[in-house]
């Protein structure tokens, strides 16, 4: 498949192009300069054409755009063409062009507008879109033609998209970048550096997994919301964060903060599988005493970890297949239930259970839900019973129920009342 970079010295207007092709994912354009300091990638398949088509950093001279093309090549793809951007072509822009030319890269020279561009050296160019009616409409078109398809149905492969979510600075962009195994996203310690979303696509077990490294959430009362950066970066999270098969919410270990509440509870509403990853566990030194601090913590401020599933990482120092495995198990994790669903079926069960209680106090449950902490699952039971005068018969028979009612054969669980 061919891969297209959008590239061009800063300000150029790399963006607002990008953005022209992709109607859904769209990337900063602001007349600020180095808005862009990712590499954002996009899919374009319409009917019969389908390509990649890449928004990039912007430079000032051949030695910034060598660093760019650096990157490019660490992503380890073929097919790679570039779109040079440039509003008034000087001399920097005929040395960078050379370069790639002597690289044996196709280029295809764009502008927005219809200037006079004699300095231009044609054979630098597999192709000039200026001065043409539309621009913009004759490139979209030719890359269309480029790109086209007999058989339709053989773009369409079935995908899970997995978005990392998370506060500022949780490490959000190392785990990304660990899993894809490239440097795409870049890691600082500083507030907001990732301003895009940022994705990747890696082929495991035999079916591709398209993961999506969001920029950091900001608190609601926080007088950056408001800003265009901010604003437009928590847009695209929440896009994305609707259309995943999974969300990996990370936390910080070294950061206890009153916003990952709420946070859990915002994910928790949306009935959308989630797991928790509280990271930098490296820089813990009594990690079994956190880990139960922090359990606890979340058990009497949250609702009974609702829907939760939690596991305590470092992401620097755990491999990229543990990565993987924990991520995957979850993605086809089967004793995942939405809490609406687990409330339907507590009139029947309560039903049941009447049926071998004689003589006693009638056992009622109120609600269920289910999480799961470091692999274990878990029911918590909420009754009308002390959970110290719960008698084993109870347990037992109200275990075989879920069994039953959720087709639960094979799968370990414990009780919580």
């Amino acid at each position: 498949m061919n891969n297209y970079f959008i590239i061009g010295k800063v300000n150029e207007g790399k963006s607002h192009l990008f953005n022209l092709f992709s109607k859904n994912h769209r990337t900063i354009s602001n007349p600020l300069e180095n808005t862009t300091v990712d590499i954002i990638r996009k899919e374009i398949s319409i009917k019969n054409f389908h390509y990649y088509l890449y928004d990039t950093p912007g430079f000032y001279n051949l030695s910034g755009f060598k660093e760019i093309h650096k990157r490019i090549i660490d992503l380890k793809i073929s097919n790679i063409k570039f779109i040079y951007l440039s509003e008034i072509f000087t001399e920097e822009d005929l040395k960078i062009c050379k370069f790639i030319n002597s690289l044996g890269i196709n280029i295809y020279f764009f502008n927005f507008n219809q200037l006079d561009f004699s300095n231009l050296i044609p054979n630098l160019f597999s192709k000039i879109f200026i001065n043409q009616k539309d621009n913009f409409a004759e490139l979209y078109n030719f890359l269309a033609s480029q790109n086209s398809i007999e058989n339709e149905c053989s773009i369409k492969q079935d995908m899970s998209t997995i978005v990392i979510f998370g506060k500022e600075n949780t490490g959000k962009s190392t785990l990304f970048n660990k899993i894809t195994n490239i440097q795409l996203s870049k890691t600082s310690p500083n507030l907001h550096t990732t301003r895009d979303s940022v994705n990747w696509d890696i082929n495991y077990k035999k079916e591709i997994l398209r993961f999506i490294d969001t920029a950091g959430f900001i608190r609601s009362r926080s007088n950056r919301r408001n800003n265009d950066f901010e604003k437009f970066s928590i847009i695209q999270s929440e896009y994305f964060i609707k259309n995943a098969s999974l969300i990996v919410l990370l936390l910080e270990a070294t950061s206890e903060s009153k916003l990952d509440l709420s946070l859990i509870g915002s994910l928790s509403k949306r009935n959308k599988p989630f797991l928790v990853l509280v990271n930098k566990m490296d820089l813990i030194s009594e990690k079994n005493i956190y880990q139960k601090k922090f359990l606890d913590y979340l058990s009497n401020n949250h609702n009974y970890y609702s829907s939760l599933n939690i596991h305590f990482i470092s992401a620097i120092n755990l491999s990229k297949s543990k990565i993987l495995d924990l991520i995957y198990g979850h993605l086809n994790n089967k004793f995942f239930f939405k809490t609406s669903y687990l409330n339907k079926i507590i009139k029947p069960i309560n039903g049941e259970l009447g049926k071998i209680q004689k003589n006693s106090k009638e056992f009622k449950i109120y609600f269920i839900t289910a999480f799961t902490v470091n692999q274990k699952n878990y029911f918590k039971i909420s009754c009308n019973f002390n959970k110290k005068n719960i008698k084993p018969h109870i347990k037992s028979f109200l275990s075989k129920i879920l069994i039953r009612e959720l087709n639960l054969k094979g799968i370990n669980f414990n009780l919580i009342f």
